[in-house]
């Protein structure tokens, strides 16, 4: 495979070098090779890889410009970020792949003011370290930093990405995807800087990734097409950080299908793993076995609320998506799950939670649970999130390690449960025909 190197197209290290580097592309792309970024930093807006690979030698770095107009409109529309602005942007193409020993830098700081915080409304009056921990604001940011659309054949490798403003890597529609030995370290106080998004993809395998985000760390779900699934999808051997949901499955009005997550160690995270689904929405054959969960519930508008477990189907929408409410009408919106060899410490209840039996057929089995003491669950209060839900999921007053309400078929087997402070926590059930545990 032929491969060219940016610094034979003007690229120079400390300059702006948009140009240079989309020449050296463009060039790359016409020879079915590989553009190279040597050793060195270099400065650049937008670029677009065509049909490019792209290798980054070790020691080098491909920075993000810090100037918001070097990020124009790439032509697509997102149903939640609206025109999309990329660093790196792939659409149409197959057999792309980014792979090499270097570091894309996506300089996050340039864009948020981080002595600025939004505070949310508490149940309590918060301290100086709980205002910290509120998401940084921003006016404007590319919102896409790294986008792939309807792309085929797609390879992500080795490199190590820093500074998301923004949802770090994006992939929409694509088919046959690998993110495998991949770095992301994002800045945990900035908003929406999602590691990685899959949205109405097809077989995706996702391995050995190490990612701190201040938002999920790993999302699926068909936010940009609500009606096109996202399906097959494999994460293993994965170690995550999340301010919010370390991994997602499903989201609103999502068809997500055949997950399966393995090996994994979440740690420090507000939420370690959720499912979810509005009640038009549908997510069904998941399994998650052999976690390390550990949460740390976090002050600021981050979702979650220290619980180790999420499972929530619950009618749920946000006014400024573009797209309309899908209309589909089913008996039940989360279905077959299998929770597997999970060693859990988690400041609040693992939780199932649906309307009317919207979420069936969730087996749990061979738990650990530890719960432990939290500084912020008084922020929120003794609740589950269930975000964006309008409804709340209140818990009881006495330590509670499971909490189940509006479900059908839910049951766990070989649960240990440590006392907690000396007692011992108990499980809670509303609304749960055919509950076992």
């Amino acid at each position: 495979m032929q491969s060219v190197s940016i610094a034979d197209y003007g690229a120079k290290e400390g300059a702006l070098c948009t140009e240079a580097i989309q020449r050296a592309l463009d060039a790359a792309s016409a020879a079915g090779g590989v553009a190279v970024i040597p050793r060195g930093t270099y400065r650049t807006g937008a670029l677009n890889l065509r049909g490019a690979s792209l290798c980054m030698e070790k020691g080098a770095v491909l920075k993000g410009s810090a100037d918001f107009a070097d990020y124009p409109e790439i032509g697509y529309d997102h149903n939640e970020m609206g025109q999309v602005r990329s660093l790196l942007y792939v659409m149409d193409e197959q057999d792309v792949h980014i792979y090499g020993e270097g570091t894309i830098d996506l300089s996050a700081e340039a864009f948020y003011d981080m002595d600025k915080r939004t505070v949310p409304e508490s149940e309590v009056e918060l301290t100086p370290a709980q205002v910290a921990e509120c998401t940084a604001t921003y006016v404007n940011r590319p919102n896409q930093p790294i986008f792939f659309l309807r792309c085929r054949h797609v390879r992500v490798e080795g490199v190590r990405i820093t500074g998301a403003p923004c949802w770090t890597m994006s992939f929409v529609e694509c088919e046959d995807v690998r993110v495998q030995d991949l770095t992301i370290d994002n800045d945990r106080r900035i908003p929406n800087n999602d590691g990685m998004h899959f949205c109405s993809c097809k077989g995706v395998i996702v391995r050995g990734c190490n990612i701190s985000a201040g938002d999920d760390c790993i999302a699926i779900s068909c936010i940009t097409n609500w009606d096109k699934p996202c399906e097959d999808v494999v994460i293993a051997d994965c170690i995550l950080r999340s301010s919010s949901k370390a991994i997602v499955v499903g989201y609103m009005h999502s068809i997500v299908r055949n997950v399966n997550i393995s090996n994994c160690v979440i740690l420090d995270s507000n939420r370690s793993l959720c499912i979810m689904s509005s009640t038009d929405g549908i997510v069904e054959n998941v399994t998650a076995s052999n976690l390390r969960l550990d949460t740390r519930c976090r002050a600021g508008n981050w979702w979650g609320n220290g619980e180790a477990v999420c499972i929530m189907g619950t009618y749920h929408h946000l006014a400024n998506y573009r797209d309309p409410v899908p209309q589909r009408e089913a008996h039940a919106c989360i279905r077959n799950v299998l929770l597997q060899n999970l060693n859990c410490t988690t400041e609040n209840a693992l939780a199932v939670v649906g309307e009317n039996g919207s979420v069936e057929n969730v087996h749990m089995d061979h738990l650990t649970v530890q719960l432990k003491d939290s500084e912020n669950l008084c922020v929120k209060g003794r609740v589950i999130d269930i975000s964006p839900a309008p409804n709340t999921a209140r818990l009881p007053e006495e330590p509670t390690w499971l909490y189940l309400r509006g479900v059908r078929n839910v049951t766990v087997t070989n649960a240990f449960v440590a006392p907690f402070h000396g007692k011992t926590p108990i499980a809670y059930a509303e609304d749960a025909e055919g509950a076992r545990f």
